[in-house]
């Protein structure tokens, strides 16, 4: 028996522009993001739900905000540990004994310097409703503090502190990334 000849393009075509996380919907943007939003929130696909749960709980402003200004939050806490991470990396930098660390250490500076700038023009397209680009500006971000983690990966005497930071930002970046994408659809 022969099967019939069927094209998976439309299939295919319709789940690229049906949007990852269609569970949460723009009429949530005006309620006061609750322990129930935040958890549907955080289970999106891509998202470590765990962290992002911790993360933003562990804010009190997170429950005070509405839902349209938990993504300017979320950047803006992504901004704020990007800080702190690139001041790490400087006094590592400053600090270290290890010559064969100093210069990955330095380009790291580099690459939080970029993702940090990335973070600053997520800012700014997200208040302009410009959710595509906020995406985008994430990914860079992400992909900045990637580079990062590559010119690290296997070296011995990295402190655990570091690629803990450095995954943490990331995560950061993928929610803001991931609140992006549903804000665009």
């Amino acid at each position: 028996m022969a099967f019939p000849r069927v094209s998976i393009l439309p299939l295919l075509l319709l789940l690229l522009i049906t949007p990852l996380s269609s569970s949460l919907s723009l009429s949530d943007t005006t309620n006061i993001v609750t322990k129930e939003s935040l958890d549907r929130i955080c289970s999106q696909p891509k998202i470590y739900s765990q962290f992002c749960i911790i993360w933003l709980t562990n804010d009190p402003i997170t429950f005070t905000v509405k839902f349209k200004g938990l993504l300017e939050l979320v950047i803006q806490k992504t901004q704020l540990f990007g800080y702190k991470n690139i001041a790490m990396m400087k006094g590592l930098v400053r600090t270290t004994t290890d010559p064969t660390l100093k210069i990955p250490y330095g380009s790291c500076v580099t690459y939080y310097v970029s993702a940090i700038k990335s973070i600053e023009d997520a800012i700014r397209f997200a208040s302009s409703n410009e959710y595509e680009l906020t995406s985008q500006a994430a990914v860079k971000a992400f992909i900045s503090i990637t580079t990062c983690e590559a010119d690290l990966a296997g070296r011995n005497n990295v402190p655990s502190d570091v690629t803990l930071r450095n995954m943490r930002f990331k995560r950061m970046c993928n929610i803001g990334r991931v609140l992006s994408d549903v804000y665009r659809f």
